[in-house]
C-alpha cells in the first residue's frame, strides 16, 4: 500500500465520529506508531485541522465537510481541476491544493478507487516565471495592493517597470495572464506572467472597479486580444468542418448556420481580428472569410507570409517537407 493511499485512509479515519488512538491507526494501517506520528504531522503541515482529546486523534468536526453525495465521475472530475500542473508546481500553492485534495477525499463516500477517465492533458506553456509571479500577485490582489512589475514587451523589444493597479489573474489559452490598470496608459490592459521578470509591492492600494468582471472584459476577444475596434465576422467553412464548428464551442457570442450544401455560416462580433485571422489561416483553404475586409485581408497576409517562410526553408534545406 503507498503512503498517499494510506495518508487518505487516515484522513477517513480520523473524519469519523470518535477518536482514534495512536495504536489503533498504526495497526489498521499496518505502519509503525513513528510513521502514524510522522503522517499526522504532515496532515497538519497540510492544514488538515486535527486535534488531540483524552481518547486519541480526530478531525475538528467543525472545520470539515459532511460527506458528499458525489458519483465516481463527479470526484475524478474535481480530482482532474486541482491537477492543474501551473498551479501545482508553485510550492505554496501546490500545498494548499493537496489539503483541499484531502479534505475532499474525506468527505466524499466513495468505497473503492474509482477508475480515472477524465485526466488533464492541456500543454501547460506558462516557464518558470509565471510560477514565480502567481503567488506574489495573488496576494497583492488579496491585499488591494499596487505593484511594480518588469515587464518585457514583445512589440517594442524593451524591459520596462511598470505600475500595475492588478485585478485578477487568470488562465487562458494554455498561459497566465494578469489583468488590470496599468498606470502608464491609465486603463485596463493584460501582462502575460511569463514576460514578468520581477515584482515589487507598495503601500499604495486601489479599487477594482465596480463593473469589473472577467468575463465581461474579454467578452469581445476570441482568445486574448481585446482592442476599441468593433467587426461583424461572417466566415464560410467547407462542409467537411461542419462537425468540428456544428458540434463545438469556440466563442459564447457565436451564431451557427448550416446551409443547404452542408457548409457552415459562423458569425461572432470581436474588437480585434489578430487572433482569429490565425485561426482562419490554419484551415488551409477550407474557411472563407466573408466579412469583413479588414479580415481578410489580415488573412491573405498572414498565409504569404507563411508562404514565404516554407520557400525560405526549402532553399536552406532541400529536403523539408510540411506534416501531413
Amino acid at each position: 500500500m503507498s503512503k498517499s493511499t494510506r495518508i487518505f485512509d487516515l484522513v477517513h479515519m480520523l473524519g469519523g465520529r470518535r477518536s482514534r488512538t495512536v495504536a489503533e491507526i498504526a495497526d489498521t494501517l499496518d505502519i509503525s506508531q513513528r510513521t502514524v506520528f510522522r503522517y499526522l504531522a504532515d496532515l497538519q503541515g497540510r492544514h488538515i485541522p486535527i486535534y488531540k482529546d483524552d481518547h486519541g486523534y480526530r478531525l475538528l468536526e467543525t472545520a470539515t465537510l459532511k460527506p458528499l453525495n458525489l458519483t465516481a465521475e463527479e470526484h475524478a472530475l474535481l480530482k482532474v481541476a486541482l491537477d492543474n500542473p501551473a498551479l501545482r508546481r508553485h510550492p505554496t500553492l501546490n500545498q494548499r491544493l493537496a489539503a483541499l485534495e484531502l479534505k475532499l477525499d474525506a468527505a466524499t463516500e466513495l468505497a473503492e478507487e474509482s477508475p480515472r477517465a477524465l485526466q488533464l492533458a492541456s500543454i501547460d506553456r506558462s516557464g518558470p516565471r509565471a510560477e514565480d509571479a502567481i503567488e506574489p500577485l495573488r496576494i497583492a490582489i488579496k491585499r488591494s495592493e499596487m505593484v511594480e512589475i518588469r515587464y518585457d514587451s514583445l512589440s517594442g523589444g524593451q524591459h520596462k517597470w511598470r505600475r500595475v493597479d492588478p485585478w485578477q489573474v487568470f488562465e487562458r489559452s494554455q498561459a497566465w495572464y494578469l489583468v488590470g490598470r496599468c498606470h502608464i496608459h491609465d486603463e485596463p490592459r493584460m501582462f502575460r506572467l511569463d514576460r514578468i521578470s520581477k515584482i515589487k509591492g507598495s503601500n499604495t492600494t486601489f479599487e477594482i472597479p465596480s463593473g469589473f468582471t472577467l468575463d465581461n472584459f474579454l467578452e469581445h476577444s476570441w482568445k486574448i486580444f481585446t482592442s476599441d475596434g468593433h467587426y461583424k465576422v461572417h466566415l464560410r467553412f467547407d462542409k467537411s468542418l461542419s462537425p468540428l464548428i456544428l458540434n463545438a464551442r469556440h466563442h459564447p457570442g457565436e451564431a451557427v448556420t448550416k446551409r443547404r450544401d452542408g457548409s457552415v455560416d459562423y458569425k461572432v462580433e470581436l474588437s480585434s481580428l489578430e487572433e482569429i485571422a490565425r485561426w482562419v489561416v490554419g484551415f488551409g483553404g477550407k474557411c472563407r472569410v466573408v466579412g469583413p475586409g479588414e479580415l481578410r485581408l489580415a488573412t491573405v497576409q498572414l498565409a504569404r507570409g507563411a508562404l514565404v517562410e516554407r520557400s525560405t526553408l526549402k532553399e536552406v534545406d532541400p529536403g523539408f517537407r510540411t506534416a501531413c
